[in-house]
């Protein structure tokens, strides 16, 4: 693969890391990104006014490391995901843009994977599964669910409908996009909640053809503050103002896709009057409450189930795997030595994203995070990436450690 210097252009991929606080998970987030094995990329880090120690942190390994590139928030302060995107998309050189958020992690060979999946299909955006880990101890999940097996194409239609019709949410998948997409194309800065979603929708309706795979190449991180987050009543009307807003802008839509939109503003709705009742319960506006859930009667169970769902919560909290006394040893299936055997490695273009993969494998070891492991072959090191911010070594430098 060509360098830039090669090339004499930009890097192959600016990846977009917008940063609010993230403190010392920026740290294993900027790890993963620069440990990848397509190393031709530059990684803008994007900071919305953060008070925190995670400038200091960027700053350290900017000093050791040339490809990351730091621009700051202005004087007005905080102004959410969507602005600080679009800051470090007027910087940014490569020939594709992909987003990592400042506390997730992404699989060494994400980048590589997505190229060659992006290459083959003659993709504009390709995304991949994510791979849910939790700080709590609670099991990890897949974004797709236990039954997407194969690789998909997805319209504009699906992409308005998902997670609205039993299929899987896909608004929240972390895209990479051919640069040369994104000329005309930012995000929208009123929103701070769906942003992602809109900004792709609007790729889509432009024509852009994308691809996604069922491997789960990026690992989202759950914690206190991504987990205690829920949409607020101002989150869901700009939501559906941003909706109403963009359906007007774009003049007559496909009947499919309008039908589509029609369905998503009446969940939007129903949304913004759920979270109008939970606000008037908290804020002990008992008669306003009655009288929401008298013009709402299906919200009821809704809250039913979130009373239960909050009940039981804290009984799961720190129960995170004990830390094995001793490490992990990942090898592939005609090796010898690994108390864990994983399926052989497969290179990338190599790959049948046709045919099923081990994904529960792969959501297995996560369960493992921060663990001590040892890979035997490239298939040990290939598995041993789903294991966030694992602490690894090859066989040789195990054993020459002991």
């Amino acid at each position: 693969m060509q360098s830039s210097d090669q090339r004499g252009v930009g890097p192959l991929i600016s990846v977009i890391m917008a940063n609010f606080e993230a403190g010392g998970r920026i740290v294993p987030a900027l790890r993963s990104v620069l440990a990848q094995t397509v190393t031709d990329i530059e990684v803008i880090v994007s900071d919305d006014a953060s008070r925190d120690n995670s400038l200091a942190l960027v700053l350290a390994m900017m000093a050791d490391d040339p490809r990351i590139r730091l621009t700051a928030a202005e004087a007005e302060g905080n102004r959410g995901p969507a602005h600080s995107r679009n800051r470090a998309l007027d910087m940014a050189r490569g020939e594709w843009v992909a987003i990592v958020d400042s506390d997730d992690i992404i699989h060494p060979e994400r980048f590589e994977r997505l190229l060659s999946v992006g290459a083959r299909h003659a993709a504009d955006i390709v995304a991949d599964d994510l791979l849910l880990f939790h700080e709590d101890g609670s099991p990890p999940k897949l974004m797709l669910g236990a039954h997407a097996h194969a690789s998909f194409f997805v319209s504009p239609t699906q992409w308005v409908v998902a997670g609205l019709n039993g299929s899987p949410v896909l608004g929240y998948l972390k895209p990479m996009i051919r640069a040369e997409r994104l000329r005309n194309v930012r995000y929208d800065e009123a929103l701070r909640i769906g942003e992602d979603y809109d900004f792709v929708l609007r790729l889509l309706l432009d024509n852009a053809r994308m691809v996604v795979v069922p491997e789960p190449l990026y690992l989202y991180r759950r914690h206190s503050a991504s987990i205690s987050h829920r949409l607020s009543v101002d989150d869901m009307r700009a939501m559906i103002e941003r909706q109403l807003a963009f359906a007007a802008a774009h003049g007559p839509l496909p009947a499919e896709v309008a039908a589509a939109l029609a369905t998503r503003l009446t969940v939007l709705r129903r949304g913004l009057a759920y979270e109008e009742l939970v606000t008037s319960i908290k804020s002990r506006r008992i008669g306003q409450a009655l009288g929401q859930l008298a013009q709402n009667p299906g919200h009821f169970g809704r809250l039913l189930a979130s009373f239960v769902e909050g009940r039981r919560r804290p009984a799961g909290l720190g129960k995170a795997r004990p830390r094995q006394a001793e490490p992990l040893v990942l090898g592939g299936q005609g090796g010898s030595g690994a108390n864990r055997v994983v399926p052989d490695y497969v290179p990338p273009h190599l790959v049948d994203w046709s045919a099923p993969r081990p994904r529960g494998l792969w959501r297995e070891l996560a369960s493992y995070a921060g663990t001590r492991c040892v890979a035997l072959d490239q298939a040990g090191r290939y598995a041993a990436g789903f294991i966030p911010e694992v602490m690894l070594a090859d066989a040789g430098a195990a054993q020459e450690a002991s």
